[in-house]
């Protein structure tokens, strides 16, 4: 059994086929619901799924962080379209884990807002080859039921990672970031961004008390602090299964190194 809410559906109307590359391939993807959504959702959703990507957060432990990318290449994209009860997305994607399919499926069980979704079919351009770079239907199904089956830690990260300190309930986070030069107005605005981002990445990771978190701005947005060459993040509370939770942090903190600014260590606040 799925478990997070919203996923009857893919016990008998998901198709997926889908093989992972660092080559560009198109990704067709169509979804329909029970019927038009009282507020239109899908193309939030969408972005969800592509910013998780741009942001490295897809790689999972098979790709470079740095290597992920997506375009919308057609589909909703705002509150302005996908109002009414299908909807078809073409994305051009390359370094996407296969893992991340189970994420996919997951943020866009959301397209219908307040309608249930009764088909969803993601299908990549590439052919299945039979490695376990290939997905179907079925290996999404399995996911779906296992709390371990989301993208992992990239091997080869460039910089320390240390556990951070929970707190005495467990449950409060505490991010450090130390980087190889100061950080400006510009990058601490950058990884303010990032944390919020990623809190974003993990509105779908099941709670640690089982379900959905009910996420509220006031108990879970991060407050910030900056000395020259270190950045702090305080989550109030973050009561995310663990694992995939920091795998995505570490995997998007290690894009930002690539891309952004050099970074010497990581506290992770999971």
């Amino acid at each position: 059994m799925p478990l997070i809410p919203g996923l009857d559906f893919a016990s008998r109307a998901l198709r997926v086929s889908y093989c992972a590359s660092t080559a560009p391939q198109e990704v067709v993807i169509d979804v329909t619901v029970a019927a038009a959504p009282v507020a239109p959702f899908a193309g939030w959703s969408m972005q969800a799924v592509c910013a998780a990507i741009n942001l490295g957060a897809a790689g999972g432990a098979v790709f470079s962080p740095a290597a992920g990318a997506v375009e919308r290449l057609s589909g909703p994209w705002s509150e302005l379209e996908g109002a009414g009860a299908s909807y078809s997305w073409v994305l051009r994607v390359a370094s996407v884990d296969p893992l991340f399919i189970r994420n996919m499926v997951e943020e866009l069980r959301r397209s219908g807002f307040d309608r249930q979704v009764t088909w969803m079919s993601i299908q990549g351009s590439l052919p299945l080859d039979g490695t376990s770079m290939s997905v179907r239907e079925g290996e999404v199904r399995a996911w779906l039921d296992d709390p371990n089956a989301y993208p992992g830690t990239w091997p080869a990260l460039p910089f320390a990672v240390r556990q951070g300190d929970r707190g005495a309930s467990g449950l409060v986070g505490h991010l450090r970031v130390g980087a190889a030069a100061a950080i400006d107005v510009a990058t601490r605005t950058r990884l303010e961004e990032l944390s919020v981002h990623w809190l974003n990445c993990l509105r779908n990771v099941p709670s640690v008390y089982g379900g959905l978190v009910d996420f509220d701005p006031n108990r879970m947005l991060p407050h910030f602090a900056q000395g020259k060459t270190e950045f702090r993040a305080r989550f109030p509370e973050l009561p995310y299964l663990p694992a995939p939770s920091r795998a995505a942090l570490t995997n998007m903190l290690a894009r930002f190194h690539e891309t952004v600014l050099p970074l010497t260590e990581v506290e992770l606040p999971l």
